[in-house]
């Protein structure tokens, strides 16, 4: 029997060919469709979104954060909902628990960059005193001149570094390690000191707004992915769910088609891969792989399973709040009013192989007493539901020469593009990174447009 191919080209547009209907896959189908390409979004899935929407026990909300220095990510939010149809936030303080039980905030000042980041960090008392002095006179150093960002930090693990620059191992600990656990999924020991440094810049040595924290009183579903469906289907763009795609066809260095295994062809003038690196290597032929370092180093990349961990108690909750913890499997602790008399706890970690505390469903009956011991949950309240779900291979590995490996959004092949938080985009894999390298995508089509 004859392959059925099909043509998604149109005389009077270009045709994109999307692979993967996560959220970077999305971002670029809805700019590209905006642009007026004829889009074919491929999802292997039933629905859209990816692993963190399908993997959702719930139907409901599902609150999130979304930081002041995430440009795309708001700039795409606010474009999906016009005026009063914005989804609801609220500006929340990032909390540390310390040794002791209590809590301390970061302070927030309103002073102009980058005195507020001096400011604050000579506020912040999770960090002792003279180990505050030491690292507010290095950071002011470096904004002067007066010192530089050692060369070798792609090449030394983040624990290593703060050493050197006088953080001591308790404050390694308590703060600086669920920070980057909480921005990026990786421990400090693992994890390279650039990709540290990287995820810190933005969010606390920038302007003072770009520092803000928000939580979304809705989920993922709600406020990206269902918006930029209608969008899609109003642009007459075409959406294959459950659709595999086995094979990239070639000739020379263009693809000529993508094989899905119903036999059918695919083509069109641009294809966009937004697939993890594990399901995009088998597509690529051979002689590409052997070819082009751009792939080849693609192997070279890891990633580990989160697990989220959704909390439900009887007692209401008096203001949102995200607290990072220290001496437990979890790194957060995101708190929100789930009804008027129930709140929502989501607890956060990742299941890095190299990591020291793991968790797992038999921790699950220690949980309340957990919440107890944190002070989130009153003795006379009860649990009403613990749910765990985990993410596969959700977090990628940040350590020493990583920084190498993710690919850049334009492939070496002329009509080919690669999209994900995982590429490099300069953030962490996370969801703004995925939105970045959509729009980077559809940006390197659009300006390849023939005029």
């Amino acid at each position: 029997m004859v392959p059925l191919t099909i043509h998604v080209k149109s005389p009077d547009s270009q045709s994109v060919v999307i692979l993967g209907g996560g959220l970077a896959g999305l971002a670029a189908a809805d700019r590209l469709s905006d642009l007026g390409y004829r889009v074919t979004l491929v999802e292997r899935r039933p629905l859209l979104g990816g692993a963190l929407i399908e993997d959702s026990p719930y139907d409901g909300p599902e609150p999130f954060t979304i930081l002041g220095c995430h440009h795309a990510t708001q700039a795409l939010l606010h474009s999906l909902h016009a005026g009063s149809q914005q989804p609801a936030d609220i500006t929340i303080p990032l909390e540390f628990r310390l040794p002791d039980g209590s809590f301390v905030h970061y302070p927030r000042t309103s002073f102009p960059a980058p005195l507020h980041t001096w400011v604050n960090l000579l506020r912040f008392a999770g960090i002792p005193w003279k180990e505050r002095w030491r690292l507010a006179s290095w950071v002011e150093q470096l904004w002067e001149g007066d010192a530089e960002l050692p060369a070798d930090l792609e090449q030394r693990t983040a624990a290593d570094w703060l050493a050197s620059i006088g953080q001591s191992a308790q404050t390694r600990s308590l703060v600086w390690n669920p920070l980057a656990q909480w921005l990026t999924g990786n421990d400090l020991a693992t994890m390279s000191a650039d990709a540290f440094v990287r995820s810190m810049k933005p969010v606390f040595l920038s302007t003072h707004p770009d520092s803000r924290i928000s939580v979304v009183q809705d989920s993922l579903l709600a406020c990206f992915v269902q918006p930029i469906t209608q969008r899609l289907r109003q642009q007459h763009a075409t959406i294959l769910y459950n659709t595999d795609a086995t094979q990239i066809r070639y000739e020379q260095d263009r693809i000529s088609g993508v094989q899905l295994r119903n036999g059918s062809l695919l083509q069109a003038d641009w294809y966009v891969i937004a697939l993890p690196p594990q399901q995009l290597t088998p597509l690529i032929p051979e002689r590409w792989l052997t070819r082009y370092a751009y792939f080849q180093q693609l192997s070279e990349l890891q990633s580990f399973d989160s697990t989220i961990v959704d909390v439900h108690i009887e007692q209401p909750c008096v203001s949102p709040r995200l607290i990072l913890l220290n001496d437990t499997a979890f790194h957060s602790a995101l708190i929100t009013a789930s009804a008027p008399d129930r709140t929502g706890i989501t607890l956060t970690t990742t299941d890095n192989p190299f990591a020291q505390t793991r968790t797992d469903s038999r921790h699950d009956a220690a949980i309340p007493d957990l919440l107890r011991s944190w002070g989130l949950l009153a003795s006379e309240c009860k649990v009403v539901s613990i749910r765990r779900r985990t993410i596969s291979n959700a977090i990628l590995s940040l350590k020493p020469g990583a920084k190498s490996h993710r690919p850049i959004q334009r492939s070496p092949i002329e009509n080919l593009l690669v999209a994900g938080a995982w590429t490099d985009t300069g953030w962490p894999p996370n969801l703004e990174s995925a939105i970045v390298s959509g729009n980077r995508c559809a940006e390197a089509i659009a300006l390849d447009r023939p005029t």
